[in-house]
């Protein structure tokens, strides 16, 4: 039984982390979906509205207004709703200040949350496009450029951008490389599971009403999306920037909340669960659930290889054992005496941020996962 679980636990492991990016990447190879030649501008260019919602802002808002009004793209068709989610700072009246009539302000009393404030900001767009945007990051000035066209391939929901994450100390770096890589050969093959909430565009017609408090919003709307037929594209041309987490501890906790939601979104949205009705339920079991259990896995391979009677069992446990050694070094050396990180201290502490986010969801999921943006 020892050696079954063993085994299992390795190709587990395996399966989630090599095994399952090579098929996805030899199907986006050989079997593609056409979006070639939906490459180039539509002759009438549609009207984009850019949607931001704020909590506390002040510092940024104005900057980020302004970057967003540098985009190449014709002013008279685009324009901005910033929705002051019960802000209680200068946010709102710093942008009454700028006095665009391009921009609109929404604003209310009591902080409700992300997914409440795109609600109300939806109820007010009027064009058919819609780009979602956050308040710390910036745009490159032609990211429209290359997110418009993908619309004119009528099976497109949503298109999403390229984030690119700039050093600090606690920078999610090669994870992120990996992660975007899968992200690609998904959209190649079939679709993306998801958007990355600071920078993609989609239909407004398409967006659903969110539930209250719901955390992974950039999920949400893609998976009813691509329930009703449609695709989500990653366009990896269209960049915006970002600072990664200022320490570990940060990103440590952002992963909790965000490895949490997904057990929110599949009670949320429990067709996701049954291969009959979700069409990409093989990408969402390989790529989402196979991630939330690797660290169950871990600890499996863990203890049974100390007791496999081989030495192939043998290099495994002292691989493991080196491998933990070093990652406890890395953290009370180079992370608490240097503020330094690594990719083996990010790996033990994604999967630790896993293992502590299905206790946090099932315990008590409205106090831990609920935050102000």
């Amino acid at each position: 039984m020892i050696d079954l679980i063993f085994l299992v636990s390795l190709l587990f492991l395996s399966y989630t982390y090599f095994i399952y990016p090579i098929i996805v990447f030899l199907l986006s190879k050989y079997c593609p979906c056409d979006t070639d030649s939906k490459s180039e501008m539509p002759k009438e260019l549609p009207d984009v509205t850019v949607m931001l919602c704020v909590y506390n802002g002040q510092q940024l808002i104005e900057n980020r207004i302004n970057n967003i009004l540098q985009l190449d793209y014709p002013k008279d068709k685009l324009n901005i709703i910033v929705v002051a989610d019960g802000c209680n700072d200068e946010t709102c009246q710093r942008v009454e200040d700028l006095a665009l009539k391009n921009v609109k302000l929404l604003s209310y009393d009591l902080n409700r949350g992300k997914s409440y404030a795109l609600s109300v900001g939806l109820q007010h767009v009027q064009s058919d496009l819609v780009l979602f945007a956050d308040l710390r990051q910036t745009y490159d000035r032609d990211v429209l450029k290359y997110l418009v066209p993908h619309f004119n391939d009528d099976k497109v929901g949503a298109v999403t951008g390229n984030l690119l994450i700039e050093k600090s100390k606690g920078d999610p770096g090669l994870y992120w490389k990996y992660e975007k890589a899968i992200r690609k050969y998904e959209s190649k093959y079939k679709s993306i599971l998801g958007v990355t909430g600071a920078i993609y565009m989609a239909r407004k017609s398409l967006m659903p009403n969110f539930p209250p408090n719901v955390v992974l919003d950039d999920m949400y709307a893609p998976l009813t999306m691509i329930k009703s037929g449609y695709r989500i594209i990653f366009c990896e041309q269209a960049c915006a920037y970002d600072q990664g987490s200022h320490t570990l501890q940060e990103e440590f906790d952002r992963k909790v909340r965000t490895l949490a939601g997904n057990y929110q979104l599949f009670q949320l949205l429990p067709w996701t669960l049954n291969p009959i009705k979700n069409p990409v339920y093989f990408e969402l079991i390989s790529h989402k659930v196979c991630r939330l259990l690797v660290p169950y896995f871990l600890i499996f391979l863990f203890l049974t290889s100390f007791f496999v009677d081989n030495w192939f069992g043998q290099l495994t446990f002292w691989s493991q054992l080196t491998f933990y050694t070093i990652a406890a070094f890395y953290y009370f050396y180079l992370y608490k005496k240097h503020n330094k990180t690594n990719f083996i201290l990010s790996f033990v502490m994604l999967n630790l941020a896993a293992l502590k986010a299905s206790v946090v969801y099932w315990l008590s999921p409205t106090k831990h996962l609920w935050k102000s943006h």
